[in-house]
């Protein structure tokens, strides 16, 4: 076999080739840099909407923190009206108990009045019940007094949980930060 190509001809071949291969090695650059610019748009609209949606859990948060933090308060100065008026319930009771003696003394005194003595008698068992009423109402503001004091402690505690949940997503916001370091090594925008 005879080679009847001439050095010319030769020279067009390689030069048509390396033509041909430069015009794809273009189109394959330009491929990749359309893929690169539009991997960076997704990127960077991704991390937006996540910094948008962190900055209003953040603005949430603080919010609930806030406002957690003021009903304690007003239960901590709830718990303390209750513990007054337990006591004034407390003397009360015990005023009763003293009008009730006094009533059986009266009721003592005047039964020579049938009639006042059965509506004195009537009284003496309508205070006896009142007395009784008051007395388990005090029990009854004791313990919605300690309720208030747990339902305070856990109010406390979803307080602290939700400063833990605060710790939390700053990590998570620096750890954001780290994963978008490599983008900033293209040279693209």
């Amino acid at each position: 076999m005879e080679n009847n190509n001439s050095p010319r001809e030769l020279a067009e071949i390689v030069e048509n080739a390396m033509r041909e291969f430069r015009s794809g090695m273009e189109h394959r650059e330009q491929m990749s840099t359309r893929i690169g610019r539009r991997t960076t748009q997704i990127i960077r609209f991704g991390m937006i909407g996540m910094a948008i949606l962190g900055l209003a859990l953040f603005y949430l948060i603080f919010i609930l923190t806030k406002d957690f933090s003021q009903v304690t308060v007003h239960m901590e100065d709830m718990s303390g009206y209750m513990l007054e008026m337990q006591a004034d319930i407390g003397s009360m009771a015990g005023d009763i108990g003293h009008m009730q003696k006094t009533i059986l003394g009266i009721n003592d005194n005047i039964t020579v009045m049938p009639t006042m003595n059965n509506s004195v008698a009537n009284m003496d068992g309508s205070l006896l019940n009142l007395s009784g009423d008051v007395h388990s109402m005090v029990e009854q503001i004791y313990a919605m007094n300690g309720n208030v004091g747990n339902m305070a402690a856990n109010i406390q505690l979803l307080n602290r949980q939700i400063t833990d949940m605060n710790v939390t997503m700053g990590y998570m916001s620096g750890n954001v930060n780290q994963m978008a370091k490599p983008m900033k090594m293209f040279p693209f925008q």
